[in-house]
């Protein structure tokens, strides 16, 4: 829908549609519980008492590191984009409208921010950022939303175009349709030319119709989203996925550890239990007369005069079989999630090609991911800059932008030297030696040449002294 009417459809019923997140809060609360540990194992009512004592549940929780050891690896370094330029008497590239996106990406701390986006993408499958222009300090701004107040569609001719955002959230704002600050339900429309404001008496988003124009200071509705041509400038709601697959919505990466997790969370508490109770030998006495009293205190024996008494000892009971039980979990959990045991563990980690090895699977997880987010983050800035060039000063015109990240592999700096020597010899080129080993080219090459500059200038100083250059 991006025309002027709700086609086939009353807007107050519409609107109310808008409000239906489904069964996705659900789905990101419970994804959220279990990554926070929130989600316990079922104890009896003896092992409550002193594995729950400060009203924490008891969890052997290994969804927090499914998802960090691959969250922990998404690193956004910079952009780049396709207006560089190759400075003719240094021979350094200079990308001036990717220092400007790198300055919007450090003054609205976006290196925190990403972290986030990045973890609770994963976590829930969705996040979403909304990016608008601050004409105060004269730049874009970037807003994090909570996923399960954010609603998207794309279009049915391209399902990666995105139609339209919906935002739906509760506000005792005050205003001249709500002069006395009442629980209000407010919701915004984000299309392509245009941004819709709502707003219904309520306490939730339940309920039918109701619905009235929200007007901010300028009376102006519907917000005109358009450039000085009347072009549309686009939906400004970047929305993030995990693992989309051509969905609307993204898949969590908690979900498929759930069962993992409820079983670890049984046999932890079953292995609990039986240290509890059996972890030690049991003396036992039976044909004696009921109100006999036998106490185990040390240098003591027991007897009786009763000649039925017997006297016998449990040994205590192994606790190998449930270890063995849950190493088995976690090894599956592993397997399933591509995430190397020492990372779930903390155990000891292989070196060498053995740890590139284990974690390949991983580094080609993450890989997939830094392709989708990567598209997301530059989505944003080509909004971003598009914004600045309507509503601010500084115009970088039509930019192709591309997202860098960190290396995600495991380094070690020793074998990663020798395996670059290597490669050198064999004629690869520095460009791809020094990006493979996690440095930026480009800046690199500009440092050199700052540091040979300077050098001849400092030997030329001292030649003027009468000195020798050294």
């Amino acid at each position: 829908m991006n025309g002027s009417e709700y086609v086939g459809k009353d807007v107050q019923d519409w609107l109310d549609d808008c409000c239906d997140m489904g069964s996705r809060k659900s789905d990101y609360t419970l994804y959220t519980d279990f990554y926070d540990g929130k989600v316990g194992a079922r104890l009896r009512d003896r092992a409550r008492e002193y594995l729950v004592r400060h009203g924490v549940e008891f969890s052997e929780n290994f969804v927090e590191p499914v998802v960090d050891s691959a969250a922990e690896r998404l690193e956004v370094v910079g952009f780049v984009t396709d207006g560089a330029t190759v400075d003719e008497a240094s021979g350094a590239t200079v990308d001036a409208a990717a220092e400007v996106l790198d300055d919007w990406w450090q003054l609205n701390r976006m290196d925190g921010v990403a972290g986030t986006v990045h973890t609770r993408t994963l976590i829930q499958g969705d996040e979403f950022v909304i990016v608008d222009y601050d004409a105060d300090v004269g730049r874009p701004r970037f807003y994090r939303q909570q996923p399960h107040q954010m609603s998207v569609e794309y279009s049915p001719d391209d399902p990666d175009v995105l139609d339209r955002a919906v935002k739906v959230w509760q506000s005792e704002e005050e205003s001249n349709q709500n002069p006395a600050g009442r629980p209000i339900t407010r919701l915004n429309v984000y299309w392509p030319d245009r941004i819709e404001k709502w707003f219904r008496l309520s306490t939730g988003t339940e309920g039918k119709g109701g619905w009235g124009k929200w007007l901010d200071d300028d009376d102006v509705w519907p917000t005109p989203w358009v450039d000085a041509a009347g072009e549309p400038l686009g939906v400004n709601v970047i929305h993030f996925r995990s693992k989309a697959l051509g969905d609307t919505y993204g898949r969590s990466r908690v979900r498929a550890t759930i069962p993992f997790q409820e079983q670890l969370n049984k046999y932890c508490a079953d292995l609990n239990d039986l240290v509890d109770n059996h972890a030690l030998p049991q003396d036992v006495v039976t044909g004696v007369a009921g109100d006999s009293t036998f106490k185990r205190v040390p240098g003591d024996v027991w007897q009786s005069p009763s000649t039925e008494a017997k006297f016998d000892r449990l040994e205590a009971s192994p606790v190998s079989n449930l270890l063995e039980a849950i190493e088995g979990v976690l090894s599956r959990l592993a397997r399933r999630s591509r995430v190397p045991m020492h990372l779930l563990t903390g155990g000891t980690p292989p070196s060498g090609e053995a740890l590139k090895t284990s974690e390949s699977g991983l580094v080609a997880v993450v890989k997939d991911m830094q392709i989708a987010f990567g598209n997301s983050w530059e989505d944003m800035m080509a909004v971003a800059v598009r914004l600045s060039d309507v509503f601010g000063t500084t115009s970088l015109g039509d930019l192709v932008i591309s997202a860098e990240w960190a290396n995600p592999e495991t380094r070690s700096d020793t074998a990663d030297l020798e395996i670059a020597l290597k490669k050198r010899q064999l004629g690869v080129s520095d460009h791809t030696i020094l990006n493979e080993l996690g440095y930026d080219p480009v800046k690199e090459k500009e440092l050199v040449v700052e540091e040979t500059r300077a050098k001849a200038d400092a030997q030329g100083a001292v030649f003027d002294r009468g000195g020798l250059p050294v």
